[in-house]
Parts: C-alpha cells; structure tokens; sequence
C-alpha cells in the first residue's frame, strides 16, 4: 500500500486534517507527524479530541519557541521521521513554519511533495505566511488549490504541471463537525444579545505596537459588544505591550475556544472582525459579513464577490455597513468535497 507521510503541527492544519485522514484512509497508510508548533491545550489536543483525530503516530516535542530555531528543529526531527518510515509522498498543509520544514525536509530526503492550499498568495513579499507559501510552492511537485485565483497564481510563477482546482478543505472540515457545533457555546462571559466575533493572530498585527493599538481602539466604534477569543500570542503581546487598559470596554477578551465553539460563536455572530485565512472562509460559509483589520486579503476569490472587505489597522464602524453575504450561484462553484477531489487525483498519480 501507498504510505502518506502528512505533516501537521498548527491550528489550522488539525482542522484540515480531518476530512484529510478520512479520505486517505480509504486508499493509503497514512503516517501522522505532529511538530509541536502549537503546544496550547486549545490550540493543539483539543482539537485532536473534537475532531475525532487519531494520535498523532510521531509528535516531535521541540523546546524552541523562535521561529528560526523552532523550524531547523522541525526540519532534523521529520528528516529522522522519513528515513524511518520510507513515505512514498509528504503532504503538507496550508502556510505555517509547520508547512514549510515539511516540505524542506522531504525535499532534502528526494521525497515527492503535495501541497494543500497551494498558490495562494498575498502581495506582501515579507510575511511570514508570504514566505512559507512561496518556498513551499517552489519545490513542491503536486498543487491542490482551493480556488481559481490560486491556479492562477501558479500559472503566472510558471507552474502549470500537477496543479488542480480541487476547492476549500475548510468547507470539508466545516461540514465535518457541523452536528456538533453548539447552540451556545460554554465560555466565560455572559452572552449578548447580538455581538460581533473578533480574532487576530498574525504577526503584522499583533507584534507591532502601532498596528496592535490601532486595532483595539478602532474596536470602539464598533455598533455592537464584540467577543474576543484571545490567540495565546495575542494576549502576550497585549501584556508585553502593556496594553491592558487599551482595550475598550465593549469588548469582552477571554482564552482560546475549541474549534465547534468557535464556530458557533461565528453562527450567533452579526459579523466578523478576523485576520485569519481560516475563519474568513468559515465565516463566509456560515454567512456572516467579514472585516479584515489587514492592508490585504489573500482570500481575493471572497473580496470580489464582496463577501470579505478589507479594512487596515484603523477604521471605523461607523463608515462600514455589513451585508448579509447570501449565497448565489457564484458561490456554488466553492461549494465541493475537496478532500475526496484529492484523494481521487492522488489515485490517478499512483
């Protein structure tokens, strides 16, 4: 049998796993290698609990906690993974540090690579997402894109080899946990009425005082209380910053939630305020208007159909007026099985 060595270590990669296991359980031996980039409970177990997740089959329990050193770890210890377990392919996800050591690491042991969320792209050279896309893109031989724009994107750097349209693994995993997402999620703050949902995480945001502090008092004018969930990041770039006493009164910050919490938090919300790729698509496929507090989207797909609107560091509620984002037909075409579209080209490789 085929044997898959699939790199997961983030957030969003425990998400995309899920309908990924599934349908590669049906056709291949899948090895699981966990690499420790997210240590939190609710970042990372919790999330191999309500997804129903296998254990992870290595988890390779790194010390480091900067970028750099962090990502040579992950590079040595899935080199070391490989070499035992001899995969016919590694298949890495999305556009973390996660994803670009197991890429790296399979190049450098002449493993064949399968990106997932592959040609997507942002037009700052410099982030670190930016970065991680590029060079994963750059060595990888097989690109599952989540949609039209980043086919595109590919066939301008020249790649138009192994690339497919196969959709948003996100909406398989969204469908995935859709029974148990809750009518009220258990978390430490009273409720409102009507609120709306904010996240941040990147970099960009909240490791820049300037951008940080702009982000928090645009967060008054917002019409509406607004439920904060903090990224374990985030809330220490708050308190690094000292920014305690900038946070407004109107919005309630907390510790992280699990992913079907999340979600039905973005089911009950009016809008959201989010720089994360993953809980704009979220949001989008539960209906709910998204503001970016980003200069740009990587989701432009979403942008043109008006479904997503960028808004920078500083902005006012006051000038934006969320639409109710129905879907019509020029949604339908994101509406797939990405993970089976994948399972299926996989077969036909092999």
């Amino acid at each position: 049998m085929i044997k898959a060595a699939l790199v997961i270590g983030a957030r969003p990669q425990f998400i995309k796993a899920a309908p990924l296991i599934i349908e590669m359980g049906r056709f291949l031996e899948t090895v699981m290698i966990h690499t420790g980039q997210h240590y939190d409970f609710m970042m990372s177990e919790n999330f191999f609990e309500e997804l129903d997740l296998p254990a992870p089959d290595y988890h390779l329990n790194l010390e480091s906690r900067t970028p750099g050193k962090l990502t040579g770890e992950m590079i040595a210890g899935l080199e070391c993974v490989y070499d035992f377990e001899k995969p016919d392919f590694v298949m890495v996800a999305g556009d973390t540090n996660s994803t670009l050591a197991g890429a790296v690491s399979a190049a450098q042991r002449g493993l064949r690579i399968f990106h997932v969320e592959a040609g997507v792209r942002s037009k700052d050279q410099k982030l670190p997402e930016q970065i991680n896309r590029v060079v994963t893109d750059s060595i990888s031989d097989c690109f599952f894109c989540p949609a039209p724009s980043a086919v595109e994107n590919l066939k301008t750097e020249g790649k138009v080899k192994n690339v497919y349209d196969t959709g948003d693994i996100i909406y398989d995993s969204l469908r995935l946990i859709e029974k148990q997402i809750p009518d009220k999620p258990p978390i430490p703050v009273e409720l409102p009425g009507s609120f709306a949902l904010m996240t941040l995480h990147r970099a960009e945001a909240v490791d820049n005082i300037e951008h940080l502090k702009s982000i928090l008092s645009s967060m008054k004018s917002s019409p509406l209380p607004i439920i904060f969930p903090a990224h374990p990041r985030t809330a220490k770039m708050i308190d690094y910053f000292n920014l305690g006493e900038e946070i407004p009164g109107n919005v309630l910050m907390f510790d992280p939630v699990g992913y079907a919490d999340l979600l039905s938090l973005l089911r009950l919300s009016e809008f959201v305020v989010t720089d994360s790729g993953g809980v704009q698509r979220e949001a989008v496929y539960l209906n709910k208007p998204v503001f970016v507090p980003r200069p740009e989207t990587e989701w432009v797909d979403f942008e043109k159909l008006k479904r997503v609107r960028v808004i920078g560091y500083d902005f006012d509620f006051a000038d934006l007026e969320p639409e109710t984002a129905d879907f019509g037909e020029e949604l339908s075409y994101l509406l797939r099985p990405s993970a089976k579209k994948m399972i299926e080209i996989l077969k036909s490789l092999f």
